[in-house]
């Protein structure tokens, strides 16, 4: 049984797992603070999370890039596919957002509700598209 959880457990996870969420969790939160100071003052949600998007994510992609997956790409490859990334995921985050204000959902509460949808897919765009490792060439 031991050994069963082992091999799961060699197979499936990855320190970069702890890392993401370590990054994640901070960023998210510089995230939401930074939105929830401006959607009062400017009472568009599409200024406030714009804003808090940029500011955090600058800080999520360098991040994830040197400490999360270690990425060994340059920055105008990775960091293009980030962008492209960055860019569908806001879209949708807004998107929701102002869906769940329109229906009467405090702000602060439809501004967390998008990382039910987004955290459990980016890991893997990211591990895997963004940030992928250069394959090794074994004969040199």
């Amino acid at each position: 049984m031991n050994s069963r959880i082992t091999r799961l457990k060699d197979k499936y996870f990855d320190y970069s797992m702890l890392r993401w969420v370590a990054v994640g969790v901070s960023t998210t939160l510089i995230d939401y603070l930074i939105f929830i100071t401006l959607y009062g003052p400017v009472n568009s949600v599409f200024i406030a999370n714009l804003f808090s998007a940029s500011v955090s994510t600058s800080i999520n992609y360098y991040a994830h890039h040197k400490w999360t997956f270690k990425s060994d790409q340059n920055h105008s490859r990775s960091g293009l596919k980030y962008i492209l990334n960055l860019i569908f995921w806001w879209l949708v985050s807004t998107s929701i957002i102002k869906a769940l204000i329109v229906l009467d959902i405090d702000p602060k509460i439809a501004k967390l509700a998008p990382l039910l949808v987004i955290a459990p897919i980016n890991y893997f765009v990211l591990n895997k598209i963004v940030f992928k490792k250069k394959l090794k060439n074994p004969f040199v």
